[in-house]
């Protein structure tokens, strides 16, 4: 482990493991350990190619935001692809959950269908929305963006609206404004 890394870990990492453990629900299928330990590896590559990290507490904020975002849409890819592969052997009718069939799947295409309509914004906009989408006021993801607090204010409205036009697009007539 670097020196840069180690001070860096010293002085931030307990806020680390608690912006960890906040943006990390069980019912997501996350390791909290796993998505600090990708967080590490991100925050050493970047020290490697910068040495000064100038805003290291809101950088380490922004990192452990989109790892946590990246890391539920490869579960959510994992969880898709298996059950594609499972045989319908291996269904048990016995084992009952607390929503319904049709609502499990109902919910599911949903986040599906959104994280691919999230994914399809342009890149400047779609980090503003997913923060505001987990509740981030416009001075936050102003902070963690790096921008104004007009210019977060606007990528989130503007990247919204268009998500909600694409939604709709796509059959999602259910969308409150």
């Amino acid at each position: 482990m670097s020196d840069a890394l180690k001070a860096l870990l010293e002085k931030h990492g307990k806020r680390l493991r608690m912006l960890i453990e906040v943006h990390c629900s069980r019912d997501q299928g996350l390791d909290a350990d796993d998505i600090e330990q990708e967080v590490r590896i991100k925050l050493w590559k970047a020290l490697e190619s910068d040495k000064n990290l100038v805003a290291a507490a809101s950088y380490i904020q922004k990192v452990v935001i989109t790892t946590v975002v990246d890391a539920v849409r490869r579960a959510q890819v994992r969880h898709a692809e298996s059950i594609e592969d499972k045989d319908e052997a291996g269904f048990d009718p016995s084992v009952s959950s607390p929503l319904r069939p049709e609502a499990q799947a109902g919910r599911g295409q949903w986040s599906e269908l959104l994280m691919r309509c999230i994914g399809e914004l342009p890149e400047r906009r779609r980090l503003p929305v997913q923060l505001a989408l987990q509740g981030f006021t416009a001075d936050e993801v102003a902070r963690l963006t790096g921008s104004s607090v007009t210019a977060a204010q606007q990528l989130c409205y503007r990247g919204i609206e268009e998500l909600k036009a694409r939604l709709r697009e796509l059959g999602a007539d259910a969308i409150e404004d």
